[in-house]
This record gives C-alpha cells, structure tokens and sequence, in this order.
C-alpha cells in the first residue's frame, strides 16, 4: 500500500480512455503550417526533441525579424491540432474499470483529475459523454498556460498538482507513454504505467525499474 497520496491524476489517450485520433497527421500538422508560411521546418527543429516546443519557431522568426509573427503561429498550429483531435471523439470509450475508480478513490478522500496533452476542449468531448466531468476534480489540456510547459515537462504536473490543491509528491500520475513519466518524476510525484497504450512491461522496465506497472488505470485503487 502506497502512502501519503491525495490525489491522482490520469494521463487521456491510451490510459483512461480508449480513443482514437489520428497521429500520423497530428505529427506533421505543425509542419504544414511553418512551410506554408516560408518556415523552414527542418531548419527550425534541426535538433533531438520528444516532443517538439514552440521555442524554436520563436527563436527562428526572431532572427529573420519575423517575431511579431509568433503568436499567430501558434494559434494556427493549434487550431489545427485541435480540428484534428475531435474528428473521431465519438468513437472514444472508457476504459474498463476506468469510471469505476473514480468513485472508489473518492470513497477514499482522494482528489482525482486528468492531465493530457491534446487541448481542453478535446478533453472534455471525450469525458462529457461518459459522466466523468461531474466526477473529476480537474482536467487540464496542454492549453492550460504556455505550451512548451505540457508534458514532458515537469512544469504539466506542478501546475496540474496546483489545481488539485495538492503538492507534486503528493499525487499519483497514471500513463502509457515515456512523456507521462518524464514529467511527473521531473516534477517529484509518483508514477504508474499503464499497459492499454503504448506502454509494454519492457518499456516501463528499461525507462525505470522501479516504475509501478498497472494492466490499466483503474487498477490504481488497489496500491491505494
């Protein structure tokens, strides 16, 4: 049995729920758009990124004085992030055992929310339907404050532990993917893996042994 816990958090895609989304255009979307504006994407992201900040763009349109073209970036590769997010929420679904938990973790006195990448809006259209929104007591998108401060950075789990009203060390965080895991331990939570994703007992075991590893996320209430 885990102590001292008073939260949990969950990561969406892949852990809570069993969604469907469409990431091979999630992953040039941005690239359309910096070559459809004259930016050169692989000089922009000439380096190593799990996931790719916004910094770059900010630095390469400041030194071709462009900066004031920054903002409006953004919010055009956001957009179309988000257009390509909710094109099959209605194909999502819970996760067996996923809803369940909540209640239970409740009856316990702790605190639940959902922190995911994709944006707010994605978030709740996946939720709404399934009667968690009324359950949770937060959910956080990556459109929660800057956008290079959503995982893998640690700064997703501080502010997502801030709206729960509980410390990082205080919290559980569930996920599937390698990034869930780099922020919540850069930020001092603890963390379990889940196996519905694309998280497998060999990933969990190479990125850190000592990783907790669920068959899936309502299992949690058991280390509780």
């Amino acid at each position: 049995m885990i102590e001292g816990i008073k939260a949990v958090g969950f990561d969406l895609d892949g852990t809570f729920m069993k969604t469907h989304v469409d990431y091979a255009r999630l992953s040039v979307a941005d690239k359309v758009v910096l070559e459809s504006r004259g930016i050169p994407f692989d000089e922009v992201y000439a380096g190593d990124y799990i996931k790719r900040p916004r910094y770059p763009i900010r630095e390469w349109l400041e030194a071709h004085g462009r900066g004031d073209e920054f903002q409006s970036v953004g919010d055009e590769i956001d957009r179309a992030f988000a257009e390509i997010e909710v094109e099959f929420v209605s194909e999502a679904v819970p996760f067996p055992g996923s809803l369940e938990c909540l209640d239970k973790l409740k009856s316990k006195g702790l605190k639940t929310g959902i922190l995911t990448r994709g944006c707010l809006d994605y978030a709740r259209r996946v939720l709404g339907p399934t009667g968690a929104l009324e359950r949770l007591d937060a959910v956080m998108g990556r459109d929660h404050s800057s956008y290079d401060n959503a995982k893998p950075s640690p700064m997703a789990i501080q502010e997502f532990a801030e709206m729960l009203g509980v410390r990082p060390e205080e919290m559980l965080y569930v996920g599937d993917n390698v990034t869930d895991y780099m922020s919540a331990h850069g930020a001092g939570a603890l963390f379990a893996g889940v196996l519905t994703g694309s998280g497998s007992v060999d990933l969990w075991s190479r990125t850190d042994p000592s990783i907790i590893i669920l068959d899936r996320a309502g299992d949690c209430v058991d280390l509780l």
